[in-house]
Parts: structure tokens; C-alpha cells; sequence
């Protein structure tokens, strides 16, 4: 059972903004959860942004138990995610995020390890 239930809209709004902030690169970071709801982002040293993709060093992830996925955008207006995101997804695992133009607190959509979409809450 997946224990993430919402979405803090602090953290909707910041993730967006990290995306209009990076575009027309894609921005990529890992997520933290406390008490069930996706809260933080986590940066993470040496991260890569790029025009069609991004990378992170998973090995400069802290041990943290906490973390619940990841979240990354889309240049372009599509939030569906592509066959490497879905690859992203299994080989991760979590709650995983992508967010695309507008960049704004309806154009992100959340997907579990297996690319099922999920419908989670917004906490306000």
C-alpha cells in the first residue's frame, strides 16, 4: 500500500517553479514525505539538466527514509510520461511527479513505480 496520500501546495508551487526557472531544460530532483505528504524537494549534488532529458547521481541521495520519489518537468505540455520515465519509475521506485507548461497548480500529474497514475490530495 502506497503511503503517500497528498501534495503540499507549497511544494506544487515551488517544483513549478523550479521548472520555469530551468526551462527550456528539464528539471529533476528527488522528494521527501512527512506524514504522508510530499513536502520537500531534494536537490541533489551534480545533477544534470538537459533540453530532452536529465540526470541525477542517486548515490548523492542522503539516507533518508523519507524520501518518497522523485519529481521532474517536461519542456514542453504534455505531463505523460515517456518510456524512459517509466523505466525512471521501476528501477526507483516511490511517488514520481512530472509537471509541464504552464508550470502551474493544474498541469502536474503523479504516477506510482508502475506508471499507474495516481490521484493524490493538494494539502493547503
Amino acid at each position: 500500500m502506497n503511503r503517500i496520500v497528498g501534495i503540499d501546495i507549497d511544494f506544487i508551487d515551488g517544483f513549478n517553479q523550479a521548472a520555469r526557472s530551468t526551462y527550456p531544460d528539464e528539471f529533476l530532483c528527488m522528494t521527501r514525505e512527512i506524514d504522508g505528504i510530499i513536502s520537500e524537494m531534494i536537490l541533489l549534488p551534480g545533477t544534470v539538466y538537459g533540453d530532452s532529458h536529465s540526470f541525477l547521481n542517486q548515490w548523492m541521495a542522503p539516507i533518508d527514509y523519507n524520501i518518497a520519489g522523485s519529481a521532474h518537468s517536461h519542456p514542453g505540455y504534455s505531463n505523460q510520461a515517456s518510456d524512459a520515465d517509466l523505466d525512471w519509475f521501476r528501477n526507483m521506485g516511490g511517488v514520481h511527479l512530472i509537471t509541464c507548461q504552464p508550470y502551474d497548480r493544474h498541469s502536474w500529474k503523479a504516477y506510482d513505480s508502475s506508471g499507474n497514475v495516481l490521484d493524490l490530495e493538494i494539502i493547503y
